[in-house]
C-alpha cells in the first residue's frame, strides 16, 4: 500500500498482455503434443498450470463468451496468444485436425483435448493414421 492509502495492485485488472506474450512456452510446456496419449496428461498439465499462474483459465473454461470480448484489445491479444502457444506446442498432425480459422482459445482447447478424451473411436482412426 501506498501513503495515500491506495494500493498499485488492482485485483481487478487482466494480466498483462506483453507479459503473456513474452512467456516462453517452450520452457513452460516442454512437451509435444502428438497424436498418441503418452504426452496428452503432460501437455494438459503443464497448460493447466500455467493458466491459473497467470490467470488465464477464463479463456479456456467457458466462463467467458470470448464473442462479448471482441471490442477489449487486451482479452483478443491474450486469446491469440494462447492459440499460437497451443498450435506451436502440437505436432503437425493434431495442428491439420483442429486448425481453422475464427476459433478461440476455447474452441482450440476444447478441439484439442477432445481428440484425446471425448471420442474413442475418433481418436483410434486419428492414431492410426499416423502409424
Amino acid at each position: 500500500m501506498t501513503s495515500s492509502g491506495s494500493s498499485l495492485y488492482n485485483p481487478f485488472a487482466g494480466p498483462d498482455p506483453a507479459n503473456i506474450r513474452d512467456i516462453n512456452i517452450h520452457d513452460r510446456v516442454p512437451v509435444v503434443l502428438d497424436a498418441t496419449d503418452a504426452t496428452y496428461f503432460a501437455w494438459k498439465t503443464y497448460f493447466s498450470l500455467l493458466f491459473r499462474e497467470n490467470n488465464l483459465v477464463d479463456h479456456v473454461d467457458g466462463s467467458v463468451d470470448s464473442r462479448a470480448m471482441v471490442g477489449d484489445s487486451e482479452w483478443t491479444a491474450i486469446d491469440a496468444t494462447l492459440i499460437r502457444w497451443f498450435f506451436t506446442t502440437i505436432s503437425k498432425d493434431p495442428f491439420h485436425t483442429v486448425v481453422s480459422d475464427g476459433d478461440d482459445a476455447r474452441i482450440v482447447w476444447v478441439k484439442l483435448n477432445g481428440l484425446f478424451t471425448d471420442n474413442k473411436l475418433l481418436r483410434r482412426v486419428f492414431c492410426s493414421r499416423n502409424f
